[in-house]
């Protein structure tokens, strides 16, 4: 789902991009990276993230994004080559399986009525032994099924969900931390 234009002007102001791109590579951090993985950024909107993790990583970084003025604002900043951007639909990813070494969501999947299918996209382009960092709105149940029940073209996940999810994927918690109604995580998949 394309974000409404009011919440564009809140995610794409510079002191949010800030914290999303500050968050992605504190998560980041928390692993080993290898020079030349490939990193793919699912939900990326103007790209901040992905391009702090291609300016500061030796990466090969895709982000991706549903809404083609997203990504038209993202490749309009200095081309890099290890960074390219592209109009995509996190629930169809245009990617053969396994292609990637990360794979990353920051705050997109709320906004995916279908977000059980776009995280099984991005656990099928993850290659075994990879890892998912996810980072977003984590609703308790109970608000979850009332979310769906009256805002059905957003997606509500809940720690439960969530949980759920990695455990049928084959994908083990490496690290979480949670605030009030946010999760950032990392997964490794199995293999």
């Amino acid at each position: 789902m394309k974000m409404l234009g009011i919440e564009k002007r809140f995610v794409n102001a510079p002191g949010h991009a800030r914290a999303v791109a500050r968050a992605a590579q504190e998560l980041l951090a928390q692993i080993e990276v290898h020079p030349g993985w490939r990193y793919l950024d699912v939900g990326c909107g103007v790209g901040s993230a992905a391009r702090a993790i291609a300016e500061s990583h030796d990466l090969d970084v895709t982000g991706v994004d549903i809404d083609p003025e997203q990504i038209a604002t993202a490749n309009a900043g200095t081309p890099r080559p290890n960074l390219r951007y592209v109009t995509m639909n996190a629930t169809a990813l245009q990617f053969g399986e396994a292609e990637f070494d990360v794979v990353a969501s920051s705050m997109a999947t709320h906004h995916i009525r279908r977000w059980e299918a776009a995280l099984g996209e991005m656990v099928r382009v993850l290659r075994p032994g990879g890892y998912l960092l996810y980072v977003d709105l984590m609703f308790p149940e109970w608000l979850a099924r009332v979310g769906r029940l009256l805002v059905p073209v957003m997606g509500f996940p809940s720690k439960k969900q969530l949980d759920r999810f990695a455990s049928q994927t084959g994908l083990a918690p490496v690290f979480q931390s949670r605030s009030a109604l946010e999760l950032h995580s990392i997964y490794r998949k199995a293999g």
